[in-house]
């Protein structure tokens, strides 16, 4: 009930104080544990779209990603996740990025994937961060003498020094036709992932096989195909 009020709130305040935001899809900013509140779009699963300001999170304990969004900054966080909601366009000075709930396989869980491109075929783009403490541990053998047995005998000794933390980022692109269940993950070879997702198309297979679109150009390839094989 209290989600249903504060629904009813958003389309009277949509309505009364909304402008026309038409998305542009970009590379933009990773899914952290917490982002900071910007400019955004929810979008709901019965095709409704509401502006306020919203941020993404990370629940620590379950790892599930919310969206976190309210009309204005004085309001009450509201959470929303993939039962009521498609995802979230966060709108900043320098782009806007368009984000969408996922299953990459059927037993998986629904995660926010950042949309690279739209058309016949998208092009999704996950961001994650892995954390190193910089922690190092060593372990030695140092040899103590038993009694007067003339014997000795190793006594380990472990040694835990710290160091810097460093952060490593993986990217990890997707494409998914409409009709298609889940999306299909390309590969680190990505010629080849894509000569046989795209094989539908000779052109563009040929394309890709001469090596016309390097790995950062992914984008290009997708559209590419959209424009010139796509439905």
């Amino acid at each position: 009930m209290k989600k249903l009020l504060f629904l009813l709130l958003f389309f009277v305040t949509y309505s009364n104080h909304s402008q026309t935001i038409t998305p542009s899809i970009g590379i933009g900013i990773p899914i952290s544990k917490k982002t900071e509140f910007q400019k955004a779009i929810i979008h709901f699963n019965d095709s409704t779209s509401i502006e306020g300001i919203g941020r993404l999170k990370t629940i620590f304990t379950s790892q599930e990603e919310v969206i976190i969004f309210k009309i204005e900054e004085k309001d009450k966080d509201e959470t929303w996740t993939v039962k009521e909601a498609q995802g979230i366009t966060i709108v900043s000075d320098d782009e806007v990025i368009h984000y969408e709930y996922l299953k990459v396989t059927k037993n998986s869980y629904a995660e926010l994937y950042e949309v690279v491109t739209e058309g016949d075929v998208k092009l999704y783009k996950k961001r994650r961060v892995y954390r190193n403490s910089g922690t190092t541990t060593s372990t030695t053998s140092k040899s103590v003498p038993i009694g007067n047995t003339g014997r000795t005998a190793g006594i380990p000794s472990t040694t835990t020094s710290s160091g810097i933390p460093t952060e490593n980022e993986k990217l990890t692109y997707y494409v998914k036709r409409e009709n298609e269940p889940y999306p299909t993950k390309i590969r680190d070879n990505y010629i080849k992932s894509f000569a046989e997702y795209m094989k539908d198309c000779d052109v563009a297979v040929e394309k890709i096989k001469n090596h016309e679109y390097n790995f950062s150009e992914l984008k290009d390839l997708v559209d590419y195909y959209n424009a010139n094989c796509g439905e």
